[in-house]
């Protein structure tokens, strides 16, 4: 899932290009894990299980609500990354606490698929007020562009629903193409449907108020 437009990869097609042209593929999951899939488990399940990339990693510290991240590969590749990898070579090992948590929460998406599936309702929800107050946006996932454009509009719509409770951060240049400045929404499982709606009105007004 992509960081900025909350977009999936094309993971059929990238798998088929890598064996094609005898390259390793790797994907990463970060805003993945515990988000999209039946069950929470990311890209792959998205796509039925029918392809897998070389290597998967991910982090522990954003659905997980831990530290760190993992690297699911063959074990040729695994013991790889353990000798060579400079990144890991040099890391610290993690805290025992740190690691405690990011199992439960691994078994909590276990046990619970319920939350990823309560998250993937959230967003059709929200996609769904945010058009009935007349904003354009669309996301597959829990991030949600709402595209501003100019930069300065984009401040003053963040800044305004700021002022009402509503954490939904202006990206602008860099980090995105000049001309593309945007609200970026990120959704949790735990949102209600009256939280939904009232935010979704929030922006609409913000948004006729502010936007060039």
């Amino acid at each position: 899932v992509f960081s900025m437009d909350g977009d999936i990869v094309d993971l059929p097609a990238l798998v088929a290009l890598g064996k094609k042209y005898h390259l390793l593929t790797m994907i990463d999951e970060a805003h993945a894990t515990g988000v999209i899939g039946k069950t929470g488990h990311g890209t792959v399940e998205h796509f039925g299980n029918t392809v897998r990339p070389d290597i998967l990693m991910g982090t522990l510290s954003k659905a997980l609500g831990a530290e760190g991240g993992y690297a699911c590969a063959s074990k040729v590749i695994i013991e790889y990354l353990k000798n060579k990898a400079r990144s890991f070579i040099f890391a610290t090992s993690q805290t025992p606490a740190t690691l405690a948590a990011a199992l439960r929460a691994t078994e909590v998406l276990e046990e619970e698929p319920q939350r990823a599936q309560m998250l993937q309702h959230n967003v059709k929800f929200f996609l769904n007020a945010l058009h009935a107050e007349g904003v354009e946006a669309y996301s597959p996932t829990a991030i949600i562009p709402i595209i501003i454009g100019d930069e300065k509009s984009a401040l003053q719509v963040a800044d305004e629903l700021l002022a009402n409770g509503v954490l939904a951060p202006a990206i602008r240049y860099p980090t995105v193409a000049k001309g593309t400045a945007r609200l970026r929404v990120a959704l949790m499982a735990t949102h209600t449907e009256a939280e939904l709606s009232q935010t979704a009105k929030l922006i609409g007004t913000a948004i006729r108020k502010y936007k060039k």
